[in-house]
C-alpha cells in the first residue's frame, strides 16, 4: 500500500509544509526540498524516523514529479461487487506475469506473447491490449498501492443534478410552502406547487428559453436526495432536527456525590382520589431532585398545583435534610430500607421555568452556598439524568398502579382511569417511597453498572455531605423571601399583619421605614423570619391574628383576600376575614364533590394537599359542610353528590413486585 518511505522523490508533510526527498546521502543524511519555495535542507535519517513515530510526518497529498497520483478506492474491500473483485484479480495476474522476469519492456513484441499465455491460463476471452496493460502498470507504480488496480465503476456517470439551478430553487420554495402549511405534506402536493411556480416563472421571464417542468417521478427522485436534516427541520422544526441529528457524546461526568444535582417537574400519569369524598382529584405534579453521580433521588415534592416556587422549595427542603422513616399508610407493606441521600448540593441544574428564575431560589442558593446552572432553552438533554428518571417513574412505577392515565390519551382505549383510581395521596406517597428505596435504588443501573444505593454509599465513603448548622438555621434560610418596610405597627406580608417585641431593636436602631428581609413558608403563614439591615441572625415574628394565620397556606390566603376585595371589606376586619374564610370553606366543599374533575383538583390545591401534608390544612371543611344544605335554595344545576355511605380502606394487601429490566439493564 502507499505510505511514507525514505526514498528519492518521496513527498511528505512535515512541520506544516510539504517536502520532497531530493537525495539520500551515504552518511545517513537526507537532502530535502521544500515544495513551496524550493529551498534545500539537510536532515538526518533518524530525525525523520523519530518525527514519524511521533505522528509529525505523513504522506503528502501533493503530486510527486512523476505525475498526478491516481484516485484509489479507499472504502473496505468487502464492499466491492463480485464483478469488481474479479476484475482486480484479472489485472493482477497479467501484471504479475509481465514482471515475473524483472522489469518489463513495454513493446508489443515483449508483451503480446505473455498476454496471450495468461489469457489462455485464466480462460479470459477478451485479453487486454498492450496499452491497457501499460496503463495498469503505470497506475500501480505511481500509486504504490495495489488498490490502484481497483476499477472505479462508482465514478461513472454524472453525479450532479441535470436540472437548472433556478428549477432547484423553485423546488426548495415549493417544499418550504408545503411543509409550512402542514407537516404532513405529500410529494404530490409539492409537485403541484412546483408546476404552479414553473408556470409563473415562465410567464414572467423575459428570456426565450422557458423552464422545463420535471416529471413527477423526477421530482420524487429530487426529494429523495434532499438533505435529511433540512427535511426534518421543515416538517418538525429546527429544534426537533437538532435533537434528532445531534451527535451523542459521553455527557457530563461527575466524580463525587452532590457535585451535580438536577431538578425538574412532571405530571404523573396517575389519577389519585380524595380520602374525604373518594372522588378522583386528578393527576398530581411531582418535583424531583436527583444526584447525578449516584442517580439516587435526593428529595421530592408532590402537589396538585402547577409547578411553582413553593414546589421547588419543598423539594429542596426534603433533599437537604436526612429522611425520616416512611409514614405507613398501607398496612402490611413495610419499607425495608432507609432513604440514605441528603446534603447541600454543590451545583443545582434546572431548566428555564419561571419558578427557577425567581428571587426565592437565588436567595436559598446564596444562603446555603450552592450554585445554580440553567440549561439552554429547549435543550432538555443538558439535564438528561432527571429527564430519564422522571420517565422511569411514570413508565415503571405509575403505569403499574390502578388509575394510570397512560402517556398518551389514545392508548387508553375503553379504560377509564378516573373510575379505576383507588389511591389517596398518602397511600401513593407510601408506595412511591417504598419503590424508590426498595426497588429502584436496589436495581442495577445501566449507566452506572451498579445500583444507585451502592453507588451512593461508595461516594459517601469518599465525600461527606454538608448540612446546615442546625435545623433552626435551615428553616430560616429556606423559603420564599420578600422585602418590606418596617413601621411601628410592624409590617404587612400577603395581607397579614406581623409584629412582635423582637422587632423593637431594629426599629429603635434604624427608625421607621427601614428595609427588612422576610422569609416565610408558603405552607404555613403563622410566623416568618425577619432580618434587619446588618443582622446576621433572623428574628421569629408571629402574625397578630394567630387564629386566622395558623395553618393557612399562601394559596388559601390569596383566595380569601381576593374574595374580600370583591366584597369591598376591610383587609383587617376580623369579622370579614372569618366570613370570607367560611365562604372559601363552603366553596371548597362544593368543589370537592363537583362532577368536574378540574374542580376537584382545584379543591385539593386550595386545601394545601401536598406530599408533606397529605391530609391538607388551613381550611379543613367540617364533615357537615360536605352535605348539601337543606335550607339553601335549590340551584338550577346542582353539582354536589351526596355521600350516603362510607368506603372502607383499600389496598390493605397490595404488594409491590420488583420491576424487570431489559437486556441492556435500563429501568
Amino acid at each position: 500500500m502507499a505510505g511514507f518511505g525514505l526514498h528519492k522523490n518521496m513527498v511528505f508533510e512535515w512541520k506544516g509544509g510539504a517536502f520532497r526527498i531530493e537525495r539520500l546521502q551515504p552518511n545517513g543524511e537526507v537532502l530535502i526540498e521544500s515544495m513551496d519555495g524550493g529551498a534545500l535542507a539537510l536532515v538526518t535519517r533518524q530525525q525523520l524516523l523519530d518525527d514519524f513515530a511521533k505522528g509529525l510526518i505523513s504522506e503528502s497529498s501533493k503530486a510527486s514529479p512523476g505525475g498526478k497520483l491516481p484516485v484509489t478506492y479507499s472504502r473496505p474491500l468487502d464492499e466491492l461487487s463480485q464483478e469488481a473483485q474479479k476484475e482486480v484479480k484479472r489485472r493482477r495476474q497479467y501484471l504479475e506475469a509481465i514482471t515475473a522476469d524483472g522489469t518489463p519492456v513495454f513493446t508489443p513484441a515483449f508483451l503480446q506473447p505473455i498476454i496471450k499465455r495468461v489469457s489462455v491460463e485464466i480462460e479470459d476471452p477478451t485479453p487486454p491490449g498492450v496499452t491497457t496493460v501499460y496503463r495498469w502498470h503505470r497506475r500501480l507504480i505511481q500509486g504504490r498501492d495495489t488498490r490502484s488496480l481497483i476499477p472505479r465503476y462508482d465514478l461513472r456517470g454524472r453525479k450532479d443534478s441535470q436540472q437548472s439551478p433556478r428549477l432547484l430553487e423553485l423546488l426548495a420554495a415549493a417544499m418550504t410552502e408545503a411543509f409550512n402549511t402542514t407537516p404532513l405534506a405529500t410529494g404530490k402536493n409539492i409537485y403541484s406547487r412546483l408546476l404552479a411556480k414553473v408556470d409563473t416563472e415562465n410567464r414572467q421571464s423575459l428570456t426565450n428559453t422557458p423552464l422545463v417542468a420535471p416529471s413527477e417521478r423526477t421530482t420524487y427522485r429530487l426529494l429523495a436526495g434532499t438533505n435529511q436534516y433540512e427535511m426534518v427541520a421543515l416538517k418538525e422544526g429546527r429544534a426537533s432536527a437538532d435533537r434528532r441529528f445531534r451527535v451523542g457524546k459521553a455527557g457530563t461526568q461527575t466524580t463525587r456525590i452532590l457535585e451535580r444535582v438536577e431538578i425538574d417537574h412532571t405530571p404523573l400519569d396517575l389519577f389519585l382520589v380524595d380520602e374525604r369524598t373518594w372522588l378522583p382529584l386528578g393527576r398530581p405534579t411531582l418535583t424531583v431532585a436527583i444526584d447525578h453521580y449516584s442517580r439516587l433521588p435526593l428529595g421530592y415534592y408532590l402537589t396538585y398545583g402547577s409547578p411553582s416556587a413553593a414546589a421547588v422549595v419543598g423539594a429542596l427542603r426534603h433533599a437537604v435534610l436526612p429522611k425520616p422513616p416512611t409514614i405507613s399508610a398501607i398496612p402490611n407493606l413495610p419499607v425495608e430500607n432507609r432513604w440514605p441521600s441528603y446534603g447541600i448540593p454543590e451545583v443545582l441544574v434546572a431548566d428555564n421555568g419561571l419558578e427557577f428564575h425567581g428571587i426565592d431560589l437565588d436567595s436559598i442558593a446564596f444562603d446555603l452556598g450552592f450554585a445554580i446552572v440553567f440549561c439552554p432553552k429547549r435543550q432538555p438533554r443538558f439535564k438528561g439524568s432527571i429527564e430519564r428518571y422522571l420517565k422511569t417513574i411514570n413508565y415503571f412505577f405509575a403505569h403499574q398502579l390502578p388509575g394510570v392515565s397512560f402517556a398518551r390519551f389514545h392508548l387508553r382505549g375503553d379504560y377509564d382511569p378516573q373510575k379505576c383510581a383507588l389511591l389517596t395521596l398518602a397511600e401513593f406517597k407510601h408506595l412511591f417511597e417504598k419503590w424508590v428505596v426498595d426497588i429502584y435504588a436496589q436495581t442495577k443501573h445501566r449507566s452506572l453498572d451498579t445500583t444507585p444505593f451502592k453507588r451512593w454509599n461508595e461516594g459517601l465513603a469518599a465525600h461527606e455531605p454538608q448540612l446546615p448548622k442546625d435545623l433552626s438555621t435551615f428553616q430560616q434560610r429556606i423559603g420564599q423571601s420578600a422585602s418590606r418596610k418596617l413601621r411601628r405597627d410592624g409590617f404587612e406580608l400577603n395581607g397579614i399583619r406581623y409584629n412582635g417585641d423582637g422587632l423593637g431593636p431594629i426599629l429603635r436602631q434604624y427608625g421607621e421605614g427601614v428595609a427588612i428581609r422576610v422569609v416565610f413558608d408558603p405552607e404555613d403563614l403563622v410566623e416568618v423570619h425577619v432580618w434587619g439591615p446588618d443582622e446576621s441572625d433572623p428574628i421569629l415574628v408571629q402574625a397578630l391574628n394567630l387564629d386566622y394565620a395558623r395553618g393557612l397556606t399562601f394559596t388559601q390566603n390569596t383566595l380569601i383576600r381576593q374574595l374580600m376585595r370583591e366584597d369591598g371589606a376591610n383587609a383587617e376586619d376580623p369579622v370579614a376575614l372569618q366570613r370570607a374564610r367560611d365562604d372559601i370553606a363552603q366553596s371548597v366543599a362544593e368543589l370537592m364533590t363537583s362532577r368536574k374533575q378540574k374542580a376537584r383538583q382545584r379543591s385539593a390545591s386550595i386545601r394545601g394537599i401536598t406530599g408533606s401534608k397529605p391530609q391538607g390544612g388551613g381550611i379543613p371543611p367540617a364533615p357537615e359542610v360536605l352535605k348539601p344544605n337543606p335550607k339553601a335554595p335549590p340551584k338550577e344545576s346542582e353539582n354536589i353528590v351526596p355521600i350516603t355511605f362510607d368506603i372502607p380502606k383499600i389496598l390493605t394487601s397490595f404488594q409491590m413486585q420488583p420491576i424487570r429490566t431489559g437486556e441492556d439493564g435500563m429501568l
